[in-house]
């Protein structure tokens, strides 16, 4: 029989995490594809490098509020 304990007195385990297909989903539309055309587009609007990251930061969060709106 195998000793499953570990040196500090406690058994050895792993987690595993279960993450639903509309997760990443939402996550890759959302968030890489999303955030890169909101890059763009404030790229195009302003020419400026920091504007155009923030509005990569905002925009894919503005989208993730406004269609939880329309879920609930």
């Amino acid at each position: 029989m195998l000793n499953r304990w570990n040196k500090a007195g406690r058994r050895d385990c792993f987690t595993v995490y279960i993450i639903p297909a509309w997760k990443w989903k939402e996550f890759i539309a959302f968030e890489l594809i999303g955030g890169t055309a909101f890059y763009l587009i404030g790229k195009l609007m302003t020419h400026s490098e920091w504007f155009s990251i923030a509005f990569n930061m905002a925009g894919p969060q503005m989208l993730k509020h406004t269609f939880a709106a329309f879920r609930a």
